[in-house]
């Protein structure tokens, strides 16, 4: 069953926000990578909604793709998308000089128009985002996330809640040196985006500085292994913050780290939506400690 409801996107059908689901796509496909070439507009569109550029790197260099997205949105009617809501579109991509064809979807095809986007191929590259391939990217990813409390509030807070009572994530690569076990979901590795995320939940930001060039990380694996060691604990920041972890080296969490903090243990710092920094000390490595000290902020902040 799907946990996100598209409804929430106003329809596009009439009303000043019609365009909301096309600004939506925009947003997702720049999160993952593209560069949005051609906007949404009102006006005559061709048959195109917009077109992004991928850049693939290769031992050969550097290649760009252009991709025209036509952006449907029938969550509404609940109806699949027929071949004829998209007619001639080899001849649209000829007229947009595009190498392929994003079908950004709110429900799915039909069979007929599956059929057709399948013939794409291999003349030009197709790629199909519906709505369970478009709920996994917003659900799989911090910066996803943003998106999904932005567009489909209510059904995200209701996944938000139903997934804390899931079991903790499987360990993924971690280039921000934390891994996820000690976290119900992963966390944010740059601070503006937790902030981003925090200002749409209306939540304060859990954060970790870890020095990069300390021999292990500022302790990281030691200390937040011990002080996120209790499941209420994860529990407990994943219901009231927006957790995030990140180096040093990066100039925004430089400037949260004391000038005296040579950061021999990792530092935890608590920041309200407004920047105010409400908790700034080390990472206390006990787990009792740890719970006790969650509290105290959440009591602190309500």
């Amino acid at each position: 069953m799907p946990a996100l409801d598209f409804t929430e996107i106003p329809s596009a059908s009439a009303g000043s926000l019609r365009d909301r689901f096309e600004l939506f796509a925009r947003e997702l496909l720049e999160a993952e990578g593209f560069r949005i070439l051609e906007q949404p507009d009102r006006g005559t569109d061709d048959g195109r909604d917009l077109i992004v550029e991928e850049e693939r790197m290769g031992p050969g260099g550097t290649n760009r793709v252009r991709w025209l997205v036509s952006c449907k949105h029938k969550a509404h009617s609940g109806t699949s998308v027929f071949p004829s809501d998209e007619q001639n579109i080899r001849d649209r991509l000829g007229t947009h000089r595009c190498d392929g064809f994003i079908a950004f979807y709110s429900t799915l095809p039909s069979s007929g128009l599956g059929e057709t986007l399948s013939k794409l191929r291999p003349e030009f590259g197709c790629l199909q985002l519906d709505a369970e391939v478009v709920e996994r990217k917003l659900l799989d990813s911090p910066r996803g996330r943003i998106l999904a409390a932005r567009y489909m509030p209510k059904s995200f807070n209701a996944w938000m809640q139903a997934s804390r009572a899931a079991a903790l994530a499987v360990s993924t690569p971690d280039p921000q040196r934390s891994s996820n076990r000690y976290f119900l979901r992963a966390p944010h590795d740059d601070l503006a985006a937790a902030r981003a995320e925090a200002a749409v939940r209306d939540l304060p930001v859990f954060a970790v500085v870890f020095d990069p060039e300390h021999p292990s990380h500022s302790r990281i694996d030691y200390s937040l292994g011990f002080f996120m060691d209790y499941l209420t604990t994860k529990r407990l920041v994943d219901q009231h913050f927006v957790a995030m972890v990140g180096p040093s080296s990066d100039p925004d969490l430089a400037a949260l780290v004391p000038a005296d903090d040579l950061l021999e243990t990792c530092l935890w710092v608590v920041l309200r939506g407004d920047g105010t920094i409400v908790r700034c000390e080390s990472v206390y490595e006990n787990p009792g400690e740890g719970m006790k000290r969650v509290r105290a902020v959440i009591a602190e902040l309500t």
